[in-house]
């Protein structure tokens, strides 16, 4: 097969009709219509079907697609190398990481990076932490940053304890519970339940977040909002004051001070959710790369240590008001 039809099917796919596609790839209809008449009969089989609504991949056709699409990023990768080369950049570090956590580490990591690595150029994604796994096995990224939702790595990738996180309840000031800074289960709208905002009930990490509210004694949660693979839209509502959220504390608590939100104290210790560093073995077995991964623990590790202190102390509960009996009551009165 050429390499080329296969990259051109997928933007057929893509695109939704080949005449789309044609333009798109500066192609002629009858040239690309050849061209696809050519790879159904060496793949054995039909491609996508036309209706009057464009396109539609089989089952074939979306295999094959798939490996054209990888092709295309191969290409487009091997065109960044050139450039990257004629000015005078000499390596890349592909680093994957989620919304939030990216948003709190990256600044740091960014400048520590290029301080100490002048030729390095920086390529950062910021994705959903089990979609950046996947893109790292594929070959997309160097590095992830990302928590773990399995028991051990998947067969030739690496993780390294990055940040020891816990997961903690946040609200913007303005919210009925952040004056006394602990979450109150009693405490919501009009039907008793508060208003959340959910990063996405397919997440693998939902069940935790599930099993921290019931220790908390929050039976019931109303979500309104979900917000996935964003961090400013997720943070600049949660600070309007009309919800509260589930996030990683070692992220929020660096955000906080820019968004006015506030880390609610729990009645029972958050759920951990350490963050770690993932990689291909092979790959940081390389004394580069190493050196690279290294940076960004160091980075990590002071940022942790700032934020979260040795011991990941939660906010502590606003002491208790003394009760006061009714005869004391009524001498203070006096």
């Amino acid at each position: 097969m050429d390499p080329r039809h296969l990259v051109q099917l997928a933007t057929i796919l893509e695109k939704g009709s080949i005449t789309q596609a044609s333009r798109h790839l500066h192609l002629t209809q009858p040239t690309l219509t050849h061209n696809m008449q050519t790879l159904e009969m060496q793949a054995g089989g039909q491609l996508f079907e036309r209706s009057r609504y464009g396109v539609r991949s089989t089952p074939l056709g979306e295999m094959l697609a798939r490996e054209g699409r990888a092709i295309a990023r191969r290409l487009k990768d091997a065109a960044e190398v050139t450039a990257r080369h004629r000015h005078g950049i000499r390596r890349q570090l592909r680093i994957g990481t989620g919304p939030l956590v990216g948003a709190a580490l990256l600044g740091d990591l960014v400048q520590a990076a290029l301080q100490r690595f002048p030729d390095l150029a920086l390529a950062v994604q910021s994705d959903r932490p089990h979609l950046l796994v996947e893109q790292l096995i594929d070959g997309r990224h160097d590095l992830v940053i990302a928590p773990s939702w399995l028991e051990r790595p998947p067969a030739g990738i690496a993780r390294r304890l990055l940040v020891p996180d816990v997961l903690g309840v946040f609200c913007g000031a303005a919210h009925p519970m952040a004056a006394a800074g602990a979450l109150r289960a009693d405490a919501g709208d009009a039907v008793g339940a508060p208003r959340w905002i959910s990063l996405g009930s397919a997440s693998p990490f939902d069940q935790d977040v599930r099993e921290m509210l019931r220790a908390a004694r929050v039976e019931r949660t109303h979500v309104d909002l979900t917000v996935m693979g964003e961090a400013f839209m997720l943070l600049d509502t949660l600070a309007q004051g009309r919800h509260l959220a589930v996030l990683s504390c070692f992220a929020l608590r660096r955000l906080a001070p820019r968004f006015g939100l506030v880390e609610l104290a729990l009645p029972a210790p958050g759920k951990p959710r350490p963050i770690y560093l993932w990689g291909r073995a092979d790959a940081l077995e390389d004394a580069a790369m190493a050196d690279l991964a290294a940076l960004v623990q160091q980075v990590a590790a002071r940022q942790a240590e700032a934020v979260l202190g040795a011991t990941l102390r939660p906010p502590a509960p606003p002491p208790a008001r003394p009760r006061t009996s009714p005869a004391r009551r009524s001498r203070s009165a006096r």
